[in-house]
């Protein structure tokens, strides 16, 4: 009989999904210092490998042997990917925020599936607010926001990118301002801005916001 994925619902607004492609394994240390510490977390397959007391683990079993210590939801399908599998599983959840830890960094074909993946969940589920890409050096390199409006804290060059045509306005801390700037998908408009502080982003579809420092 398969296990309920409802019951492993923690009712927590945050929630980690550990992949397959982290160079270490997570410390307690490294979690509170990225401010995860208290956020459950899912292996994804090969993630079972760094994941640190997992709630659950979601996968095929390609990249990493499923635990004997952890409830076990196996992919069936390869229809699917386990990111996929996984968003599906946990869709019904009370979380609003995910944060991907060993996600980037592998082959670019699986990197932009998986931006795809969330982008298209994003699209399903209205209480999806953010996602967060943490990159090999586990900082924060790519944000997906829902549409509406945000804040973000930016120190540094990033660029907000659309993946289907959207209206974008950017004020604050930022070199270049925007007023309903209209981005076609992948446009290079929203390229190489300057951020000094607090930025306001408001969007009428969900957007991809890239980190380059």
């Amino acid at each position: 009989m398969e296990q309920d994925w409802k019951a492993f619902d923690t009712g927590a607004s945050r929630v980690l999904l550990v992949g397959p492609v982290l160079q270490a394994p997570l410390t307690a240390e490294i979690l509170q210092r990225h401010e995860l510490g208290s956020a459950p977390q899912i292996a994804v397959d090969g993630g079972i490998r760094f994941a640190l007391r997992p709630i659950l683990w979601a996968g095929d079993g390609d990249s990493g042997t499923p635990p004997a210590d952890s409830p076990v939801f196996f992919k069936h399908s390869q229809d699917e990917t386990d990111l996929h599998f996984c968003l599906k599983g946990i869709r019904d959840w009370r979380w609003s925020e995910l944060y991907l830890l060993g996600f980037m960094g592998a082959r670019p074909d699986h990197e932009l599936a998986n931006y795809g993946e969330i982008y298209a969940e994003m699209k399903k589920r209205g209480g999806f607010s953010r996602a967060v890409f943490h990159g090999a050096d586990l900082a924060p390199r790519v944000v997906f926001l829902q549409a509406g409006a945000h804040k973000l804290d930016i120190h540094g060059t990033f660029s907000v990118l659309a993946l289907e045509n959207a209206v974008v306005s950017m004020a604050g801390a930022c070199a270049y301002a925007a007023d309903k700037l209209a981005l076609q998908p992948l446009s290079g408009q929203g390229v190489s801005n300057e951020g000094s502080g607090s930025v306001s982003l408001a969007c009428d579809k969900p957007l991809m916001v890239v980190f380059s420092f």
